[in-house]
């Protein structure tokens, strides 16, 4: 029950961030250059997918990416909790505002549930190797995974392997879609494939307990 109270406190970090910072403004933009491009250029699986992948990344940057966001962090473990919790909660502020958004979308270019329920997992997979990311190497973490997700995240590594002279650079963004939180996999999730559900849920906790591990470093000695 403590774990449940201390996670759900860190949670409403989320609240002063929407109404106070850019993220609200940043999401907002977000959905809506996604809408835009959804009746020019991208499917509306590919759309709710980088909706709820970019919004977890930009909740990350606004949540954690701050100096004094991680400060807090080692002012919260001083408080009868556990890193775990707080890891929790965080990542809850982190993947619920971008798992709203991808409803949004979802409604403004024809409801499907399938691809919400991708976008879902999308928000979740992404914002806990984000989280895990920016706690360690900071906001440059974050602004690297966007540009990554944004321009490669959704090709399948298959189309880039079995170009003709793929190069060292090309087998290793291969290889990391193929291995992190894979948005082209994620669309399966559709169609109904439990593998890619599962492939969701393993990056989630992986994401969250790398996180609990990088915030239990900072407990005051």
């Amino acid at each position: 029950m403590r774990f449940l109270h201390c996670a759900h406190a860190e949670f409403l970090l989320v609240f002063p961030r929407l109404t106070r910072t850019r993220l609200g403004i940043s999401l907002t933009a977000l959905g809506t250059t996604l809408v835009w491009l959804s009746v020019h250029a991208l499917d509306p699986v590919t759309a709710t997918l980088q909706a709820g992948a970019l919004g977890a990344i930009l909740g990350t940057a606004e949540i954690v990416g701050r100096g004094s966001d991680r400060a807090a962090l080692t002012t919260a473990l001083t408080h009868p909790t556990t890193a775990l919790a707080v890891a929790t909660g965080r990542w809850l502020a982190i993947a619920l505002p971008p798992a709203a958004l991808t409803v949004a979308c979802a409604a403004a270019m024809g409801w499907h549930g399938g691809a919400v329920a991708a976008g879902f997992a999308a928000a979740a997979a992404v914002g806990g190797c984000a989280l895990a990311g920016v706690l360690l190497l900071g906001n440059g973490a974050a602004l690297a995974l966007f540009l990554f997700m944004a321009i490669a995240g959704t090709v399948a590594p298959e189309r880039l392997v079995d170009l003709a002279h793929p190069g060292i650079l090309r087998l290793t963004t291969a290889s990391a879609i193929e291995l992190g939180p894979a948005l082209w996999h994620y669309r399966d999730i559709a169609t109904g494939d439990v593998g890619a559900v599962l492939h969701a849920f393993a990056w989630t906790g992986l994401g969250i307990l790398l996180a609990s591990a990088f915030i239990a470093r900072r407990r005051p000695h």
